[in-house]
């Protein structure tokens, strides 16, 4: 089982019934935990933006995945399986929220990942379409995607790809050490909700990279 399916099994619908978190929810959980070592459930609610019966209902699967421990009154913290789940994921997802990108969208919030190895993802799922698709079908507005090869970076077409020069775009290189092969995926949204791109972003990757065909 790779890190994906992880998410998506601690996430996924039981009895007919879907919780009220999603992938997304679950990536944030466990890296709140990763920085906050001990956090009690009222926290995870504040940092999620999520009811207390949804958090209760993470919490308890985190720890039947053996993820997690808990413990009264201290609160919950990540095991080693834990850990060593939030260091792998932060190799495979980088997030980048809250991105100043008003020459690309005006009037618009843009967050995104960097997604270790996306091209090759990219071209499975079918093309750009498809994925930008899938981005707005999990909530944004629109997406922007930008693969890196060679050093360069390029617009993926439905005809092939286009080399673009952003500044902004070459900073978050600069920044993020994107690397070769990696792919920038960033959901566009209007209002004031700045989670619900992170979340459209986070959420299609998990599912992609979840049920990839690719050899794990």
């Amino acid at each position: 089982m790779n890190e994906a399916e992880i998410l998506l099994r601690v996430a996924e619908e039981r009895g007919g019934v879907k919780p009220g978190f999603t992938p997304y929810h679950v990536l944030r959980a466990l890296d709140t935990l990763h920085l906050q070592a001990l956090t009690g459930r009222h926290a995870l609610m504040r940092q999620l933006k999520l009811g207390e019966a949804s958090v209760k209902t993470l919490i308890n699967r985190l720890r039947e995945a053996g993820l997690v421990e808990t413990s009264r009154p201290h609160g919950t913290r990540l095991t080693e399986a834990g850990r060593g789940l939030v260091t792998r994921l932060r190799e495979f997802i980088k997030l980048i929220p809250n991105l100043e990108l008003g020459e690309i969208c005006r009037d618009c919030r843009v967050s995104g990942v960097i997604f270790s190895d996306g091209y090759s993802y990219l071209v499975e799922v079918g093309g750009v379409v498809v994925f930008r698709d899938l981005v707005v079908k999990e909530g944004a507005d629109g997406a922007l995607i930008v693969v890196c090869l060679s050093g360069d970076l390029y617009l993926p077409t439905p005809i092939g790809i286009e080399e673009v020069h952003l500044e902004v775009l070459d900073r978050l290189v600069e920044s993020y050490g994107v690397k070769n092969g990696d792919l920038l995926l960033l959901g566009m949204c209007y209002g004031a909700d700045g989670d619900r791109c992170l979340s459209a972003v986070v959420n299609t990757i998990v599912k992609i990279a979840g049920r990839s065909r690719r050899v794990k």
